[in-house]
């Protein structure tokens, strides 16, 4: 896979949050798609860092590599809402920790439970309505699904979808037109 590939797999994953419609996005990448996997990312580090993107490297073996992009005082504001921070107190994370201390604690939860602990969802900015939702409810008697399982405010959701869908084919359909990956992504 060449440099085109890697920006079609962000636009068609992480559209809204290079758009600065949305705080994170989570993206699985095969490291072995590419010549040097580290060595792209690093490609595009000043152009995450001008835009107010940062990267944390949430799990990692030898084929796969799953990144959080995301924006800090967006997922700040995020994950400090009253309903958020409760329940991310419930598995451990404590109101006065920093950022990277809070993703650290994702990422151990995540090492340690060998798969997606279900606070993920507020650090993509999933509403806390939603996650408690899916931890009551056992994944089951949802609204609707689309980009996460719904169990609070239905309407306001399916909107909500619509524009990371639009977000996605848009910014993929501008990259296909040509326009430069570096245009494209919002400083917000």
């Amino acid at each position: 896979m060449a440099k085109e590939d890697f920006e079609q797999v962000m636009g068609m994953h992480a559209a809204p949050m290079l758009w600065g419609v949305k705080a994170a996005n989570m993206v699985s990448f095969r490291k072995s798609s590419f010549d040097d996997f580290d060595a792209l990312l690093e490609s595009y580090a000043p152009c995450f860092r001008c835009k107010g993107i940062s990267v944390f490297r949430v799990s990692e073996g030898e084929e796969y590599v799953l990144l959080l992009f995301y924006r800090e005082e967006a997922m700040w504001r995020t994950l400090h809402q009253p309903k958020a921070m409760k329940l991310l107190e419930r598995f451990g994370y404590r109101r006065e920790d920093t950022l990277d201390e809070l993703l650290e604690r994702l990422k151990i939860r995540m090492q340690v439970r060998k798969t997606f602990p279900h606070e993920v969802g507020l650090f993509l900015g999933y509403p806390p309505d939603d996650v408690a939702g899916f931890i009551e409810n056992k994944g089951q008697n949802y609204a609707f699904s689309g980009y996460w399982k719904v169990y609070a405010n239905a309407q306001r959701t399916k909107a909500l979808f619509d524009l990371y869908t639009d977000c996605s084919q848009n910014f993929c359909l501008e990259l296909e037109k040509g326009r430069r990956f570096e245009e494209l992504v919002r400083a917000v």
